[in-house]
């Protein structure tokens, strides 16, 4: 909504660590976690991690935007990351990842945190 694409690393890696909210014993004010680590590994110092998606470490490194966040390639890269985590679905009908911000999973502000925990050159996932 107001343009800006990364919030606090430190606050998605916890979110990202969270599989809290959502089920069945969790209360309904409980916040939900993103539960990213379930299918992904993000920080190449993880031992227990999922395999249904792909490796996210050096996310943001390996695909330049730590090296220039300006350029148009970065750009995409912000733009389809941030897409995906909102509505993964908009890219692959058959993705399993969840429709995160789309289906109110996570808000627009954690979706925020999780794109600074992908992208921020500080972040553990782009050490």
């Amino acid at each position: 909504a107001d343009g800006k694409y990364l919030g606090d690393w430190k606050a998605g890696e916890k979110l990202a660590q969270s599989g809290r909210g959502l089920t069945w014993t969790d209360k309904a004010d409980t916040a939900n976690g993103g539960n990213c680590y379930n299918c992904h590994q993000m920080d190449p110092k993880e031992i227990s991690f999922g395999t249904i998606g792909p490796s996210l470490t050096g996310y943001g490194k390996t695909r330049g935007v730590i090296a220039d966040p300006t350029s148009p390639a970065s750009k995409a890269i912000i733009e389809y990351t941030w897409g995906k985590i909102w509505n993964a679905k908009a890219y692959n009908a058959c993705s399993v990842m969840p429709r995160a911000v789309h289906k109110g999973i996570i808000t627009e502000a954690q979706a925020k945190d999780l794109m600074a925990l992908l992208l921020d050159p500080k972040s553990p996932v782009n050490k």
